[in-house]
C-alpha cells in the first residue's frame, strides 16, 4: 500500500533514497530500489517547459506513476521566474494533476509567484487527492490562504520556525530538498 505524506520524515529529496524518504525524480530517470527499501515522486518540474513534452515522455511518465514505488506526483508546479510560458506550465501542471486523481497519489508542488493562480486552478480542478506545497517560505498570510484553499504545506528543516509558531495547530511536512549530484 501506498503510504500517506505524513509516513515520510523527508518528503522532498533530489539525490538520496530511504525508506522514509521521498525522492523526486523526473520521467526519464529509473527505479533501481526494492519495494519498501525507497519512495518515490515523479513528475515534470515548471523549469523543464520550455518546450511541451512529447507523448513519449508522457507515457514514462503514466508508467513510472503507475509503479508501486511511486508515493506522489511532483515535483510539478508553476514558476513565474523559470520554465515554459505560464500557460504550458499550466497544461502541464494540470495534467499532472489528472494523473494523480487516476493513481490516487497526492502531489508534490512546486510554485513561486504563482500562488493566486495556483488556488484558483485548485478550486476549479476540485481534487480529491492531496496538492502539498514544498519549500513554502512565505508569509504566514499567504500560509494561511493556502491552508483554506485546501492545500497542505512543506518547510525545510530548519527554516520557517516563525511561521509554525505563527500558525500553531496546523500540521506541516519536513523536508530537505537536497540537490541532485552534479
Amino acid at each position: 500500500m501506498t503510504p500517506a505524506p505524513e509516513y515520510f520524515d523527508d518528503i522532498h529529496i533530489h539525490r538520496r533514497t530511504g525508506a522514509r524518504m521521498l525522492t523526486s525524480i523526473g520521467p526519464d530517470d529509473e527505479i533501481t530500489t526494492a519495494l519498501g527499501e525507497a519512495w518515490y515522486s515523479v513528475g515534470i518540474h515548471p523549469w523543464d517547459t520550455a518546450e511541451a513534452p512529447d507523448e513519449l515522455t508522457w507515457n514514462r511518465l503514466e508508467a513510472l506513476a503507475a509503479d508501486p514505488r511511486v508515493a506522489a506526483i511532483g515535483e510539478c508546479g508553476l514558476d513565474a521566474l523559470r520554465g515554459g510560458d505560464a500557460e504550458l506550465q499550466e497544461k502541464i501542471f494540470l495534467r499532472q494533476a489528472e494523473l494523480a486523481e487516476r493513481t490516487g497519489k497526492f502531489m508534490v508542488i512546486h510554485c513561486v509567484r504563482r500562488y493566486g493562480r495556483l488556488m484558483e486552478l485548485r478550486k476549479a480542478f476540485k481534487p480529491r487527492q492531496r496538492w502539498i506545497i514544498h519549500g513554502f517560505r512565505g508569509k504566514p498570510e499567504l500560509a494561511r490562504q493556502l491552508i483554506a484553499a485546501g492545500f497542505e504545506l512543506s518547510l525545510r528543516r530548519g527554516t520557517g520556525e516563525a511561521l509554525r509558531s505563527a500558525l500553531s495547530g496546523c500540521h506541516f511536512f519536513s523536508e530537505t530538498d537536497e540537490p541532485p549530484e552534479e
